[in-house]
């Protein structure tokens, strides 16, 4: 038996208008594509069957996962683009976005950023990694990053410091590259850094490739090649193409370097393949002291060379010119294998040439 609805026929129809009414906002709520926190002022205009929100001031919403803030904001429901303005951030699982203007297109997952672009990515050590530009596309599905426009990039991790004018970083994989006059800094007691016209790092840094017109510079030298590559773990560098070494005391080349750092100072250096090394004297620093090889080796403490070794047609030539006419020496000599001691200031202590040496020596010091 069904029991049938009584009472005053105006209390009944104002009842079912608001159950309607409740009825027909849930189902609204239901179907809007974002879920509103906040907002001090709310517009809503229906535009060519299309509702546009536009909120005002404190603004805050999320929209799935992603949550945004700003002091404006304009939904277009049916297009499913959300253009926001001032002081707009955007917080997405590790990732955070801040930005003068921020424009997301839902359908495509697509955020672009411009003006004062300060992205952070939070690792699983809780180290960061930070990235400013002044203009940002980020892909969410594929979570792919794109800077341009004065482009500043930091790992906290790995301590890696960098600048360029265009920079390309897929967060799955930790791979990126900087373009347009790209550097790179490791920074600790010193700095080291690599400048070239493409730097690519791959596996968050540990490993990083640099290809043409590469520069590495210190306060201490400089290295220029066509192709470095550099291995964070084992803090070791491989110059390819035409790789030139210069400092104070030395200048060196070869067909390939490999150089071993220690709190970004030179601790080993590798040449292999027609290596050719200029020294100075210890007196008034002119290159005059050469010696070349087929390979070369070089120890270093804290940045100054303490030993030298040449293998394989070897030759040389060293002039040790010293305040007294005891202390002055000097040879021009071939051989298979060649060592330098170093002593104090670069200064040459012991020269030692074996396996079919041969050549002209001068040795005046009393203890030779």
């Amino acid at each position: 038996m069904k029991k049938k609805l009584t009472g005053n026929p105006f209390t009944i129809l104002f009842l079912y208008f608001a159950i309607t009414l409740l009825s027909n906002l849930y189902a609204e709520e239901e179907l809007r594509p974002y879920k509103l926190i906040n907002a001090d002022k709310l517009i809503i205009n229906k535009i060519n069957n299309e509702y546009i929100t536009n909120l005002y001031g404190n603004v805050h919403f999320f929209y799935g996962e992603t949550e945004f803030f700003s002091d404006r904001a304009d939904i277009f429901e049916l297009q499913k683009i959300v253009r926001m303005q001032g002081n707009v951030k955007v917080y997405e699982d590790t990732l955070s976005l801040l930005a003068d203007n921020v424009d997301y297109f839902r359908k495509k997952e697509r955020l672009f950023l411009y003006g004062n672009v300060l992205a952070t990515e939070a690792h699983i050590d809780s180290t960061i990694r930070t990235f400013e530009a002044e203009e940002v596309e980020y892909l969410r599905n594929s979570r792919e990053f794109f800077a341009k426009k004065d482009v500043i990039t930091y790992d906290e991790r790995e301590n890696m410091h960098g600048t360029c004018g265009e920079l390309t970083y897929f967060l799955n994989d930790g791979y990126g590259y900087l373009m347009k006059e790209p550097m790179l800094s490791v920074s600790n007691k010193d700095t080291l850094s690599i400048s070239a016209e493409k730097i690519e790092y791959f596996k968050n840094y540990k490993k990083v490739v640099a290809t043409f017109n590469v520069r590495t510079f210190s306060k201490d030298f400089v290295m220029s090649s066509d192709f470095l590559l550099y291995f964070a773990d084992e803090e070791k560098a491989v110059y390819l193409g035409e790789p030139e070494f210069t400092s104070d005391f030395s200048d060196a080349s070869a067909l390939e370097f490999r150089i071993f750092f220690e709190e970004q100072k030179i601790k080993k250096a590798i040449l292999q393949d027609s290596c050719y090394v200029q020294f100075s004297d210890s007196k008034n620093g002119i290159k005059k002291n050469w010696a070349v090889g087929d390979q070369m080796e070089f120890d270093f403490i804290m940045g100054d060379i303490t030993s030298c070794e040449a293998f394989g047609n070897v030759r040389s030539y060293f002039e040790n010119d010293g305040e007294e006419i005891e202390d002055s020496s000097a040879n021009n000599s071939v051989g298979e294998y060649l060592i330098l001691k170093m002593g104090e200031k670069n200064k040459i202590k012991r020269i030692s040439l074996k396996e079919n040496a041969h050549g002209i020596y001068k040795f005046m010091h009393k203890n030779w």
